[in-house]
């Protein structure tokens, strides 16, 4: 009797953690609000061109839908004022590289997420404003397992997620790659993109209860590079 009620405990125990809330990891509550140090280089790889700006992203929302629930997002940019049209790039419904122009006069506006199951996806192009609710050609896509989920919880040593074109799995960084990460966040998760779109790759640094704390793109084709690490957050 008493082993098999160790043995139905520790079964609860693995559900429970293969179910945990992505929320935990990620607390995209109404009024969170996160401050990014933001540096983009393109052009010549030996000479960059380099932009630094400050991005500020805010949780202005949440939509129930029947995938899930929708976060809405702001997203502030101030930057150089020398350079006040830079691009950063970002990922497309279709898993392309896009670029996205936060001051530029009818930019796309911030993706909102979509927490479906324990994956949080970025929505990207595929969220309907005015109906409120997803495009149909999103609701197809992930109905059919095409659309890489951002993160999904818990993150565990050797879990995988996402697509052929995106895909993600939580890894021990490679030595040095995190050195432009403040000091709390040494013992963050790491999570690696082998193919971020056409060309690219990607680092993503969490901390559990804070969400994404850094992050580094870099283009393998035509040089485009960015970093984004966190500067503060209020839940």
């Amino acid at each position: 009797m008493i082993i098999r009620l160790a043995i139905i405990l520790g079964v609860v125990a693995v559900t429970a953690r293969a179910q945990e809330d992505p929320l935990a990891w990620f607390p995209l509550k109404v009024g969170a609000r996160w401050v990014y140090d933001y540096e983009y280089k393109s052009g010549n790889r030996d000479h960059p061109k380099v932009d630094r700006s400050t991005i500020e992203e805010t949780v202005t929302g949440q939509v129930a839908v029947p995938e899930g629930l929708v976060v809405l997002r702001e997203v502030r940019r101030e930057g150089n004022p020398a350079a006040p049209d830079t691009a950063y790039p970002a990922k497309a419904t279709n898993g392309q590289t896009v670029y996205v122009h936060p001051n530029r006069p009818g930019s796309p506006k911030p993706a909102p997420y979509l927490i479906h199951g324990d994956c949080v996806y970025g929505i990207d192009q595929g969220w309907d404003a005015e109906k409120l609710q997803l495009r149909p050609d999103y609701q197809l896509a992930l109905s059919e397992g095409e659309v890489s989920p951002d993160f999904c919880s818990p993150l565990q040593a050797g879990r995988a997620w996402g697509t052929n074109d995106i895909p993600w799995r939580v890894e021990p960084a490679s030595e040095g790659s995190a050195l432009f990460l403040p000091p709390q966040y040494a013992g963050a998760i790491h999570i690696f993109s082998s193919h971020f779109g056409s060309g690219g790759t990607k680092d993503v640094w969490f901390q559990k209860g804070a969400g994404v704390v850094g992050e580094h793109y870099l283009h393998h084709g035509t040089y485009d590079e960015y970093t984004k690490t966190l500067r503060s957050f209020s839940p």
